[in-house]
């Protein structure tokens, strides 16, 4: 429901906007103006995910978790959405989420609400019930010559 709500208050944001500068432009100037970003931001979505592929194939060559650079993609994929769909606003927000301190500060907000959510553990911890199993040593059935 909430997301139902947050979609169709954008889309009435989106022809509000449209109209007003609609009514400032022109309705030709508009529809070209539309057009014009959704071209201009086809071609930075495509350049900006090929740079972020290429960083997370030298991560991954390296050995290394490429988790910062699967957040870019997350949020140039998200971008390529909003500029994508029609209307100024989410224009603007697809712009937006190209830049790369934008996309820093969107990476340390969501990180800290996801970390605030979940458990990280790190290091060698061994589960309680890792004991009763070290107990029961004896319990073990060799199923070598089952047929």
């Amino acid at each position: 429901m909430r997301f139902f709500t947050i979609f169709a208050l954008v889309a009435v944001a989106e022809m509000a906007t449209f109209f007003w500068v609609e009514s400032k432009i022109g309705l030709a100037w508009a529809l070209g103006l539309a057009l014009t970003t959704a071209l201009v931001g086809s071609f930075l979505v495509r350049r900006a995910g090929l740079s972020v592929l290429g960083r997370i194939q030298n991560k991954m060559s390296q050995g290394q978790v490429p988790g910062r650079e699967l957040s870019d993609g997350a949020a140039i994929l998200v971008a390529g959405a909003f500029l994508i769909s029609p209307g100024f606003i989410t224009d603007i927000l697809g712009f937006l989420l190209l830049v790369p301190p934008v996309r820093d500060v969107v990476y340390r907000i969501v990180s800290k609400r996801i970390l605030a959510r979940v458990d990280v553990f790190t290091g060698n911890l061994r589960p309680p019930y890792e004991e009763s199993i070290d107990a029961r040593q004896d319990d073990v059935i060799d199923v070598e010559g089952w047929d």
